[in-house]
């Protein structure tokens, strides 16, 4: 029985009903322009890696031997970090040693696997985790990318206290605005744990393809591993920097101040000191005599026939400030 023109609107209804759906969940349309393109740098042949029980992925992990001056970080990433791995491209020297777990292939879920299964021997001082360029394409939304994301954060904070992240590194086969969704989503999600995060794609110009090797995808030895290389590094360098308690400065009780020269008080205005009295005439002097007492009757008694006497000046003392 054919279907009527009701029942083709209803059709036309629910396929725009699931177009703003899709929108609002953030998935970007390619650019109806956007041609994959290929780099013109040179990688390394890729060497064969054991397979990893947790994820059935190529998987490597090397730690380098401990140095007493230097601080060790230990980098998670995927198929990027080969290059580190296999010594092709070396870590700039100087106060940072760095350790790899590399994952060719892995999406932020497997990584998350492999971080938690490692055997990891040394304590690392800070843990940078590269963003998941793989979620690219093995995720079908960025929130669902950036869920995985937070998760594997999240899992790696509980086992090591000290964690940053550094963006993944930009692709040639992918439309720029794809590519920014996800950078954008996976930067909320690190900011939403409190985890510092470090953004490549501006290092990354997309029309220098140079920097990366003929797929498209992975950086080249000779040009983009080197900027990679030392975005790594100054991280780090940030990182443990502004992680390190700085010491706190003890404070000194400060001296009672005094002063070296006596302020003096000038006193302004009309009026005098006053004078001291004049000495009392002799007539009006006190004569004291020794050796006499009174009796009973209030008479004195002669107890010699020679008496002593002294004289007793009275003196008034005025207090040398006025009203």
């Amino acid at each position: 029985m054919p279907r009527g023109k009701s029942h083709r609107r209803s059709e036309a209804a629910k396929r725009r009903v699931e177009a703003v759906g899709i929108g609002r969940v953030g998935i970007p349309n390619a650019s109806s322009d956007f041609v994959s393109r290929r780099g013109t740098g040179w990688r390394h042949s890729v060497k064969p890696w054991p397979a990893s029980v947790v994820t059935n992925h190529c998987h490597k992990l090397v730690i380098p031997r401990a140095h007493p001056d230097k601080k060790f970080i230990l980098l998670i990433g995927a198929s990027h970090l080969r290059s580190f791995v296999d010594g092709i491209v070396e870590m700039p020297s100087g106060c940072l040693q760095f350790g790899f777990m590399s994952t060719p292939g892995a999406c932020a879920a497997d990584l998350h696997l492999e971080a938690m299964k490692a055997n990891v021997p040394r304590e690392p001082d800070a843990v940078c985790v590269m963003g998941p360029s793989n979620d690219l394409t093995a995720s079908l939304t960025p929130e669902k990318a950036g869920q995985e994301f937070e998760r594997f954060l999240l899992a790696v904070g509980s086992r090591w206290p000290k964690v940053f992240c550094i963006g993944f590194v930009p692709r040639l086969t992918e439309s720029r605005e794809k590519q920014l969704f996800y950078q954008q989503e996976f930067h909320r999600r690190s900011a939403k744990l409190g985890i510092p995060y470090y953004s490549t794609a501006d290092h990354f110009p997309l029309d220098r393809l140079s920097l990366w090797c003929r797929d498209g995808i992975h950086l080249s030895d000779d040009h983009g591993m080197h900027i990679l290389r030392d975005l790594i590094w100054n991280a780090g360098y940030q990182f443990l920097e502004l992680a390190e308690p700085k010491p706190l400065v003890q404070s000194q009780a400060t001296p009672a101040y005094k002063p070296r020269v006596v302020p003096r008080v000038v006193v302004k205005g009309v009026g005098s000191l006053p004078r001291s009295p004049p000495a009392p005439h002799p007539s009006e002097w006190t004569i004291v005599r020794y050796g006499r007492k009174r009796n009973h009757s209030g008479e004195l008694d002669s107890v010699s026939d020679s008496p002593k006497k002294r004289v007793v000046h009275y003196q008034v003392r005025y207090a040398s400030g006025y009203s």
